[in-house]
């Protein structure tokens, strides 16, 4: 997963020109659906009455934590394919072992040998196919946002635009803010980073 997450980190960053352009693509068609999901739930509880300002401060609040949450979301998955490959393998391997209840000893060994090669390659072969791209993806999502927001271009802008007008009732960018919202956006990010690194 370590592995995964640092492509997707390194195809953000332009590190891997091949995928540069079809990443960025993909980083910025995640962040637009991430972030118009983020505006129709906050649209629908504005249509309950709510102040026009909350409702400028809750969107662009959601607009800057719903990136880090779905790249949480994302090593949360990975872990969680982690986890049932061995599960998966075992079941395997057990259902290999009850063929001795009902073969034969000479067919049962074979099934045995091929029960365990499927569990040992379901083992292997699902963290590099599975897990690692999730990894990735979320690697991608999180750098690709994070520099956004430092450069003030995109969605990330139009967040700060929007809590600044949340606050102040115009629109703004005014360096503090950008700064807290930065910060608020690497909070889901520190728990994916966290539970990346959980052993």
């Amino acid at each position: 997963m370590l592995v995964g997450a640092a492509v997707g980190v390194a195809i953000a960053l332009g590190h891997v020109p091949y995928f540069a352009g079809a990443a960025r693509t993909l980083a910025d068609t995640a962040l637009n659906l991430v972030s118009s999901g983020g505006t129709r739930l906050v649209r629908g509880v504005a249509s309950s009455g709510a102040s026009e300002r909350v409702v400028w401060g809750v969107e662009a609040a959601v607009a800057v934590l719903a990136p880090g949450v779905t790249a949480l979301l994302l090593i949360l998955g990975a872990r969680g394919t982690l986890r049932l490959r061995a599960v998966a393998a075992l079941l395997i391997a057990i259902l290999g072992v009850a063929s001795f209840f009902y073969h034969p000893a000479g067919i049962a060994a074979g099934t045995v040998v091929l029960a365990l090669a499927v569990a040992a390659i379901a083992v292997l072969a699902s963290g590099p196919l599975v897990a690692a791209p999730l990894a990735a993806l979320a690697g991608l999502i999180g750098t690709a946002f994070v520099e956004r927001l430092i450069r003030n271009r995109g969605v990330a802008r139009e967040a700060v635009e929007t809590m600044h007008r949340a606050i102040n009732g115009h629109p703004g960018d005014p360096v503090a803010l950008r700064i807290g919202m930065i910060l608020l956006a690497l909070v889901p990010l520190a728990f994916a980073l966290r539970s990346l690194l959980k052993k």
